[in-house]
């Protein structure tokens, strides 16, 4: 019996063609009774020879079927992101529309593997975001390791804190596998970033953004202007309109972590933060 051949993800491929040909005869292999028909009612389309077309290159995909292509073959997130920019990069009529397509996979793909990397906070995500030192100690320890001198530690934290504080945030994060120690007998990090995930309590996470936010409100009064940035806007906008900017912060918050990611010299450690909430209205 012929070994399976490991399945392939959309990331790996130049012509979303060749993606659905293997996508289609992976199911076909693992259930016979997988049929091109079934195939098409899968994805969307009536006629169950139009599939077949766009795969042998006879028909192309609309701007309107490539996400209901991208649904039906259950594609994640960052996934489907790929690939209607891949479909758009097979497609485009001009050489300018094909860059323009590639420049946005490399991007989707750049996110995609920034999310792969992310170690995903489990049952300790309470007591690491009890207090907003925990995770400016892992930063500083990301970028300057820790060779055990909690009062030298504690010096590098701003505003200033104990070295005691320090050494029990030092173990908190080694107990919750977010640093640990290498063969030199120093602390680095288990992992490059990590995220909440799509679980979090949102009762852990409401102290560290009150604790973050009074941060943010003693600055003005504690560090240069040339040091913190702090800005605002007042907004008269509908519950679309509040969507809308709520789905763009997130949008710029991943490509301000990708910045962060890609810098190689780092030497502080910032706390932004976002906040949109109301101040009037009926």
């Amino acid at each position: 019996m012929s070994e399976k051949k490991p399945t392939k993800k959309v990331f790996e491929y130049l012509d979303y063609r060749e993606f659905l040909k293997d996508y289609y005869n992976q199911k076909k292999e693992a259930n016979p009774a997988f049929s091109l028909r079934v195939f098409s009612d899968r994805i969307g389309f009536k006629a169950k020879d139009f599939i077949s077309r766009v795969m042998n290159g006879e028909k192309n995909l609309s701007n309107q079927s490539i996400p209901k292509v991208a649904s039906g073959l259950r594609l994640g997130k960052h996934e489907t992101e790929f690939f209607i920019e891949l479909v758009k990069f097979n497609q485009a009529a001009t050489t300018d529309e094909r860059n323009s397509a590639f420049e946005e996979m490399q991007a989707a793909l750049k996110v995609a593997r920034f999310a792969e990397k992310q170690h995903i906070l489990g049952h300790a995500q309470y007591m690491v975001y009890s207090h907003w030192r925990h995770l400016t100690i892992r930063s500083l320890i990301g970028m300057f390791g820790f060779d055990g001198d909690y009062e030298a530690l504690a010096k590098q934290v701003h505003p200033k804190i104990t070295a005691d504080e320090a050494k029990k945030s030092v173990q908190l994060l080694e107990e919750c596998k977010l640093i640990k120690k290498d063969e030199k007998g120093k602390y680095v990090l288990t992992e490059s970033a990590i995220t909440t995930g799509d679980r979090t309590s949102k009762l852990a996470l409401r102290g560290f953004h009150q604790h973050c936010l009074k941060l943010a409100a003693d600055s003005i009064d504690r560090d240069p202007p040339g040091s913190r940035h702090i800005s605002g806007l007042t907004l008269g906008i509908s519950q679309e309109g509040y969507e809308r900017i709520v789905e763009r912060i997130n949008a710029f918050r991943k490509e301000i972590a990708l910045i962060a990611e890609e810098d190689k010299e780092s030497d502080k450690v910032f706390q932004l933060q976002f906040a949109l909430f109301p101040v009037g209205g009926k």
